[in-house]
């Protein structure tokens, strides 16, 4: 394999790391630029991994596309793979590399495009994500695929044990990506039109549960979305917010049903245990309050009953 120079600009540890060691043990490496608003957790995991200070650039909210501009020219790099980055890189930019910038994107293109695909995709069920790698151009997530790759969804997996898992994996198709530029034999693939799903990072109201509305698998599975990045699922008991950040479904013996986000049992050793549509039921594992993470047996004995209402 030739000695291809590639720079990354990314804003995730998780998804990042695991790349960029591969990239700098294989000498690949150009550099990395990361944004201000994020490096006390990227510094921090880039020198983990053996990036010095000297090989990573910050970009500044107000001055970034020039700082970048400027980096990239300093740097020659042949390429740039881009990782979760937060902001729209303009064609001027696009085009100073001579390979040119490569978008990873962690969710099936073209039906999940936009921010969080992973968030959207464990939201909505669904049995598999995957890694599809394209060459941008000025449509956010709208340029050719040239590598994608299907990944489980688990179910039970979190945000976060989901984004490990996959930053891992995705070193392996970075593999043959790499030698698939070296070779000159990267194909590019048009995107079918799609209208796509989702094109913004989940708000309030998407972080929230409706236990009106939502089945139990369902509750699971925002939980799951939301650990451990959004802090947890939304619900209010007593007028309090509550991040639900684990729950698990539980059979009960028959009782008479009962609203939705009733709590139906409560003791030290269970917990509390939840009604749901259905009559199906979940037992709150943990959860995040303004006294700490909780379990559903600390709450029992903080005097959450039977009877009372999380909405």
């Amino acid at each position: 394999m030739g000695n291809m120079k590639i720079a990354v600009v990314c804003n995730s540890d998780s998804l990042a790391m695991p790349s960029i060691q591969f990239l700098k043990e294989q000498h690949f490496l150009a550099g990395v630029g990361i944004p201000k608003k994020s490096n006390t957790v990227l510094l921090n995991a880039l020198q983990t991994i053996g990036i010095m200070p000297d090989s990573i650039a910050v970009f500044s909210t107000g001055s970034w596309r020039e700082d970048m501009e400027n980096w990239l020219h300093s740097l020659s790099a042949d390429a740039v793979f881009v990782i979760a980055f937060p902001w729209k890189i303009p064609a001027y930019i696009l085009n100073i590399p001579l390979k040119g910038f490569f978008n990873f994107h962690f969710g099936v293109l073209p039906k999940y495009k936009g921010a969080d695909p992973i968030f959207w995709q464990i939201r909505n069920m669904e049995n598999h994500g995957g890694l599809f790698i394209h060459k941008m151009n000025a449509e956010i997530d709208g340029g050719p695929i040239v590598w994608q790759k299907e990944m489980a969804v688990i179910p039970g997996e979190t945000y976060t044990m989901h984004s490990m898992r996959i930053g891992y994996e995705a070193v392996e198709e970075l593999k043959l990506l790499l030698d698939h530029m070296d070779r000159d034999v990267l194909q590019e693939n048009i995107q079918p039109e799609h209208q796509g799903l989702y094109y913004h990072k989940p708000g309030t109201e998407q972080l929230k549960i409706d236990w009106q509305k939502q089945s139990s698998r369902e509750i699971e599975y925002l939980v799951n979305a939301c650990n451990q990045k959004y802090g947890g699922a939304s619900t209010f008991l007593r007028n309090r917010e509550l991040r639900i950040l684990e729950v698990s479904p539980v059979d009960m013996p028959p009782i008479p049903e009962q609203p939705s986000g009733t709590v139906v049992h409560a003791d030290v050793l269970y917990g509390l245990v939840i009604a749901c549509r259905g009559q199906e039921f979940l037992k709150i594992n943990v959860v995040h309050m303004q006294e700490g993470y909780l379990s559903g047996a600390k709450l029992f004995s903080m005097g959450v009953g039977i009877g009372e209402q999380l909405i």
